[in-house]
This record gives C-alpha cells, sequence and structure tokens, in this order.
C-alpha cells in the first residue's frame, strides 16, 4: 500500500504528536553516542509541551508537521535568525518507519522556499557530529560544513558542525 503524506503548518494541537516524532526519531537518531538519560533530560527541558506550545507562538521560528492518515509522522523547525542574518532549518525529525518516503526530501524543499521568500540566498543547518547518515544527506543535499560549534544535550558533549547551502540564481 502507498502510503500519502500532507505537510502543513502545524498548531498546539499537534504538540503531543511532535513530542512523539522527536522522542521516538532521537533514539534512532542519538541513542548510540548520547546517554539515554541526557536525550531524555533535554526533550523534557527543551521541547516540554509548554515550551512547545510557547514555540508555536514565537515568530522568530517557522513548523510543519508531516502527516499520514490522520499522524504525525515528522516535524520541520524553521528559525530566521535576524541578528545573524541567516535562515536556520533548525530540524527534521521523521519517524524511523517513514524514512526513506522523501518526506525529508520534501521538507528541505520547503525550507529553502521559505528562505527565499524571506530574501536568504543561503540557508544554515546544525548537525551533530556523530549523526552521520544525517550528515551524508545534508551533504547529498549540496551543504558545506564550515564550523564546529559545542552542543550540550545534558551532560553529553558533541560536536555540532554548521553548514550552509547557498542557492542558485
Amino acid at each position: 500500500m502507498i502510503r500519502t503524506t500532507d505537510i502543513r503548518k502545524w498548531n498546539v494541537n499537534d504538540v503531543p504528536g511532535v513530542r512523539d516524532v522527536l522522542q521516538l526519531s532521537w533514539q534512532k537518531a542519538y541513542s548510540s553516542f548520547i546517554l539515554q538519560e541526557d536525550l531524555d533530560f533535554y526533550l523534557n527541558k527543551t521541547y516540554s509541551e509548554e515550551s512547545l506550545i510557547e514555540l508555536c507562538q514565537n515568530s522568530e521560528y517557522s513548523c510543519f508537521v508531516a502527516e499520514n492518515e490522520g499522524e504525525i509522522v515528522g516535524w520541520l523547525k524553521l528559525n530566521e535568525n535576524k541578528s545573524e542574518n541567516r535562515f536556520y532549518l533548525s530540524s527534521i525529525y521523521v519517524l524511523p518507519e517513514f524514512q526513506k518516503m522523501q518526506i525529508g526530501e520534501k521538507f528541505f524543499l520547503l525550507s529553502c522556499r521559505e528562505a527565499v521568500k524571506k530574501g536568504y540566498l543561503e540557508i544554515y543547518v546544525g548537525v551533530m557530529e556523530q549523526n552521520l547518515s544525517a550528515l551524508k544527506w545534508y551533504q547529498k543535499l549540496g551543504f558545506i560544513f564550515f564550523e564546529e560549534q559545542p552542543f550540550k544535550m545534558g551532560n553529553s558533549s558533541v560536536l555540532h558542525l554548521i553548514g550552509r547551502k547557498i542557492f542558485n540564481k
């Protein structure tokens, strides 16, 4: 059976589904190099239901969900950082069983359109160095990684690589 997935702007009613996507996709992406207690700590601190509701109302961020048969299966977070004059693709998370279905690619293309709409000529992303599958995926999309920053998730500290993709004119 072919699954069709719709992408739409999120709203506060999507918060529980987004938390589920984060929790399940983080397990697959990060559990090999970040302790479970640190994953849980960061999720509960940064993406509590209250924090997600605040995020939903923050105009510096644009978030979208991918929905399949009424179930949220992916989440996209974009950030226009005016102080740095950068447009960030902050987060793409897709439930493991829905990966390889071009949801991430649809999110990426949407991110590029949103950046261009706001007048940006490039888009930035941050990826944990040990998250090799994501790193390779972003490189395949044309991102060049040029900067390293430390990133803390609970007591775990990892290297966060910053990349950018310049749009063709």
